[in-house]
């Protein structure tokens, strides 16, 4: 641990974030966020994507699924209510999520083409427990968590957590930050619950890592990896804060949901460096730095939904009326571009910090309310029918100060979607459903010339059906192929963020989870990819006919092994990752090679006394495979290296 890192961490600030964490270890009782027996494998239901407390496992997290970012499409969820988020959420907030995509989106209320992350709260927990992980991250980073939830009075139970982190950078460099949380669940009466949470993260002392950029058709020379060639000085900051409430209410035949959420994200500081037309020897002509600042991005969301279930013979009917909106303000902009002159990636090119003078800032203000009518036919056992239609108004205004330029959109979208799926025997189910959705754009990315631009929002829609089948024992094999299609936002040739054409994405994925025999349990999946540009620009071979940074297959394969049949303290587990190739640039000519990757890990259980633990222990990128990936804008960076993680677990 270097001096200034010693230096951070005995400051001011870490002192009164360990001293939270010292406090909630001398409450009683205990929490949820993430439990000692807690094993994300164990708890798949399908290979789509989940997580629990810190792991994850899945073709799909919460920003990529199905080639496409539901957050940043507007389709997140706190516990099934709408939740419009500006960051992730802190981790200390949620302990576990769900990607609804497929037959996992069947029934669920008013889907979305490009799926659902569905949330789950730490304060919604309902058990007794506390608990203390300690972490000792990638490369020597240090982690330390504590999660409480206890009753302090008959049916109200209150949360605390929080995470201090001291997290070293696989690019090198490294950051600080903390996290907060807390809430409180009251049960009124059987079955019903209120909750309210709060949660602010703070991330600091973060050193930006170049952003690379080819200049032609190759890849980047290789570069050592964990060496900081970044700036010393350009050292970001950013914080969060999310809160809310919610509540779910059965009322005999009805039920009532509600929540309502608030979010805001402050940028302090924001430094890009960027290594655009870089050449084959690890040079560039001129290494601009992007700077950025006094930035906010603040959203009120949240929905009711009144719900009636009667039921007719074995026929249960269900009509759902949901009123959801948001309304945002952004401010963003005042970027000052610093021209650093000719550079290199093979070494520190460390610079004297320049003058910084940020302009003025831009605004952004939207705001959408959607009022939905949804009729659910369900005959248990057999089959179901769900059908919705929506109706929404939405508005966006952005004011170009600097230009002196005011622009302003509105729309009124009709959407709706028919779902349904068909019990043929026991073991054989099939699904299918058709969506159309109304969603939003991700902002222009940090190289973009309209830099932090959010467009208005898209029309899209999509068709999916496959089947789920139930293997010997509780294996489940769950197929299926789908076809997506919206508008395609992107740099063109002038980096200006814009609407290059239409974008059509079709696919298949297969699932098979379970145990193949007592404590043996695998997660398993593939996702086969055909993600497709149409339009002018593709026609005139201006662009390419794939999306910058997609792939067309990706596949996992987890086995977790708990020995004596699932009754010993000790457990090993492998996970290997594939990826096919992913395209590198506009026009299609650069291609970032495929990858694999090899993870090995053990789990020990141990008592002392009353206390229950748990020893994590795990080897990431076992065979250090080096390759590289690509965002979305172009920007290639290297994979991380072969790293050590050791976790311990305590309930007290």
């Amino acid at each position: 641990m270097n001096r200034r890192m010693i230096g951070t961490m005995s400051g001011v600030r870490w002192r009164e974030v360990l001293g939270l964490a010292g406090l909630l270890a001398t409450l009683p009782g205990t929490a949820l966020a993430q439990q000692v027996d807690d094993n994300v494998v164990t708890k798949a239901n399908d290979a789509f994507g989940q997580s629990v407390g810190n792991e994850r496992i899945g073709l799909y997290s919460n920003e990529d699924v199905r080639g496409f970012s539901p957050v940043d499409a507007g389709n997140a969820r706190i516990e099934g209510l709408y939740f419009a988020p500006v960051d992730r959420l802190p981790n200390r907030l949620i302990r576990g999520s769900r990607v609804r995509v497929g037959i996992a989106a069947q029934g669920y209320p008013f889907p979305a083409p490009t799926g659902i992350v569905d949330f789950d709260l730490s304060a919604s927990a309902d058990a007794d427990q506390f608990t203390v992980l300690l972490e000792r991250g990638q490369f020597g980073s240090l982690v330390a968590s504590v999660d409480s939830n206890f009753e302090v009075a008959p049916g109200l139970r209150t949360y605390l957590g929080g995470t201090v982190r001291s997290q070293n950078r696989h690019e090198g460099g490294d950051f600080r930050s903390w996290v907060a949380s807390g809430g409180l669940a009251w049960e009124p009466y059987a079955g019903a619950s209120v909750v309210g949470f709060w949660g602010r993260t703070r991330t600091y002392d973060d050193e930006a890592a170049p952003s690379i950029f080819p200049g032609g058709d190759y890849l980047p020379p290789r570069i050592k990896r964990r060496e900081t060639i970044g700036q010393s000085w350009a050292q970001r900051d950013n914080s969060q804060v999310v809160y809310g409430g919610l509540a779910h209410l059965p009322l005999r035949d009805w039920q009532i949901d509600a929540g309502l959420f608030r979010a805001e994200r402050r940028v302090d500081a924001n430094f890009t460096d960027l290594f655009a037309g870089l050449r084959p020897d690890g040079t560039v002509a001129n290494r601009v730095m992007v700077v950025d600042g006094n930035n906010r991005d603040r959203t009120l969301s949240g929905e009711i939904r009144v719900a009636r279930a009667f039921d007719h013979g074995p026929l249960v009917h269900r009509l759902t009326l949901s009123l959801r909106g948001r309304s945002g303000d952004r401010r963003f902009g005042g970027v000052q571009r610093i021209a650093l002159g000719p550079s290199t990636l093979a070494f520190a090119d460390e610079r004297p910090r320049p003058a910084i003078a940020l302009g003025v800032d831009d605004t952004d203000t939207s705001s959408q309310a959607t009022l939905g009518f949804a009729y659910t036919l369900t005959r248990p056992g057999r089959f179901l029918l769900d059908a919705a239609i929506s109706g929404s108004r939405y508005r966006k205004t952005i004011d170009f100060v600097s230009a002196g330029l005011i622009t302003a959109t509105r729309s009124q979208p009709v959407t709706g979607s028919v779902t349904g799926n068909y019990t043929i025997n026991p073991r054989l189910s099939v699904y299918g459903g058709y969506v159309r959705g109304f969603e939003e754009v991700a902002a222009a990315p940090q190289n973009a010339s309209n830099r932090g631009t959010i467009p208005p929002a898209i029309r899209t829609s999509q068709v999916d059906f496959g089947l789920r089948y139930g293997l010997a024992g509780n294996l489940s094999l769950v197929a299926g192929v789908f076809r997506i299609r919206k508008p395609y936002y992107n740099l063109d040739n002038d980096l200006l963020y814009r609407d290059l054409g239409a974008s059509a994405s079709k696919g298949a994925e297969i699932s098979l989870t379970g145990a193949l025999r007592p404590g043996v349990t695998v997660v398993l999946g593939t996702a086969l990819l055909d993600p497709k540009i149409s339009g002018v620009l593709v026609d005139e071979g201006a662009i390419g006919a794939r999306p910058v940074g997609s792939i067309r297959r990706r596949s996992i394969a987890t086995l977790d092994w708990r020995l004596a049949q699932g009754t010993s303290p000790l457990s090993f587990d492998v996970t290997a990752e594939s990826f096919s190739a992913r395209v590198g640039n506009v026009p299609n000519s650069l291609s970032a090679p495929p990858r694999e990757t090899l993870d090995i890990g053990l789990r020990y259980r141990f008592s002392v006394s009353s206390t229950r633990a748990l020893l994590r222990v795990q080897l990431a990128n076992l065979f250090n495979d080096y390759g590289w990936q690509v965002g979305s804008n172009g920007a290639f960076q290297y994979s991380t290296s072969r790293r050590m993680l050791a976790e311990l677990r305590v309930d007290l």
